[in-house]
């Protein structure tokens, strides 16, 4: 399974590419490997494997399983069939499935899977890569050219238009459908990888030079990723990272030599930045380009406007009309009653990260990227669009409870978890 699970990763990020229909909707090349990735899990295991996660699960479990009922007895009642919450039943699945499969690597009941899942952000790097490459070339996208303009006009627009938009197209979305701006979960993925590489890494180090300068070029690559993403949400979700390592320095009153060496390498690369005009590019991303603020302060006038009508029953659909708030969307949705446990499921993963952040100093170092991890979900729940959490969301948080669960249960670490922190999620 752990080959399965770092192939899954690898999947992840493609999200472009239609392979099949069902009477759910059409499936991507990524729903169908997380879909996999479940179902021979638990054809291979029984379904109590999922019972030493209990501590994690609690609220955000059955808060789910409560709003996706009611959801589905709302949808029935405007004469609608209940697609969208078995869908998410189905993710709810994948994240049972991923948390089990991380909480057996973490405890070594998987054997040499920590070894394998380290080179999760390698596989999930190449496999974008390779992916966008093919793209272009049957789409005629010339990166270089659009690299250019996009620097000499200072402009992040064309370089999504042009090379995102115009790549993504062909392979079972128009032009139209790829505006939805996929990338964003495409790079989340990328990110997603990195945490469990991180986590793999720091629990099982590479054990010689070769493979520990592999793995420190594949996180390199990935950071590059990131950043070519032109993704504010999920560059703010990445960025977290850093400061959380610094303050778990601060809080420990340590400073690590990488540490050190990463900040320089850092400033390097702001001032190569800088330098060639990308760092213009990225600035005016965050700073000029205000057209998705102004859209995004639309969609949420819009969805108050429509609150009154759809308070108590719901019957909005989110799909054309999103607020990009899972909270609010839920309301639109499903009413009240879908609200409610939405509200819980976003205020379970704080949380848990709170808690988490808080303790962070009295953690081993690898339950930093764990605490990271959790800020992806959180920063995607005010930001994606359709008000749902979507399957890279649903693999980072079974990834969290999968590793909280391990830390928990390793007979080797002395620290707890407060209960808190194993009451809700997360």
């Amino acid at each position: 399974m752990k080959w399965a699970l770092l192939a899954t990763l690898a999947a992840l990020p493609l999200q472009w590419y239609v392979v099949a229909s069902s009477p759910l909707g059409v499936g991507r090349l990524h729903q169908v490997a997380i879909l996999t990735f479940a179902a021979a899990f638990f054809l291979r295991y029984r379904p109590n494997v999922v019972v030493p996660l209990h501590r994690q699960l609690g609220p955000f479990v059955l808060a789910n399983i409560c709003m996706l009922t009611v959801w589905s007895a709302i949808q029935l009642f405007h004469g609608k069939l209940p697609i969208g919450p078995l869908q998410e039943f189905l993710y709810l699945g994948v994240f049972l499935a991923v948390g089990a499969f991380v909480y057996r690597a973490g405890t070594d009941r998987e054997f040499r899977s920590m070894e394998v899942l380290r080179w999760a952000a390698a596989a999930a790097s190449i496999s974008v890569l390779i992916a966008l490459a093919y793209s272009m070339v049957r789409n005629g996208v010339n990166p270089g050219r659009v690299l250019a303009q996009t620097i000499s006009a200072g402009d992040p627009e064309i370089f999504q238009r042009e090379l995102f938009r115009t790549a993504f197209v062909g392979f079972g979305y128009d032009e139209e459908s790829v505006r939805g701006n996929i990338r964003h979960e495409v790079f989340g993925a990328v990110l997603c990888a990195m945490y469990v590489a991180a986590w793999a890494a720091r629990s099982r180090p590479p054990s010689t030079t070769v493979t520990r300068m592999a793995y420190q070029l594949s996180m390199a690559l990935s950071v590059l990723l990131l950043l070519s993403s032109l993704s504010r949400s999920i560059m703010i979700a990445a960025a977290v990272w850093p400061m959380l390592s610094l303050f778990r320095s601060a809080r420990t009153l340590t400073l690590t030599g990488r540490q050190v060496a990463l900040t320089y390498i850092s400033l390097a690369v702001v001032a190569l930045a800088a330098a060639s005009g990308v760092g213009v590019v990225l600035w005016n991303r965050f700073t000029s380009d205000t057209s998705s603020y102004e859209a995004r302060q639309g969609l949420y006038a819009q969805a108050f406007s429509r609150l009154g009508d759809s308070f108590f029953v719901g019957g909005v659909d989110t799909e054309s009309a999103s607020s990009h708030n899972f909270v609010l969307d839920a309301l639109l949705r499903g009413g009240i009653f879908v609200a409610l446990p939405a509200a819980v499921v976003v205020l379970s993963v704080v949380w848990t990260w709170l808690t988490l952040v808080i303790r962070l100093h009295l953690e081993p170092v690898l339950m930093l990227p764990v605490a990271a991890a959790l800020v992806l979900p959180i920063v995607r729940f005010v930001t994606s669009g359709g008000g749902l959490i979507n399957p890279v969301e649903w693999v980072t948080l079974g990834f969290v409870a999968g590793a909280l669960a391990a830390h928990r249960y390793r007979p080797a670490v002395g620290a707890e978890f407060t209960a808190a922190s194993q009451s809700v999620l997360a």
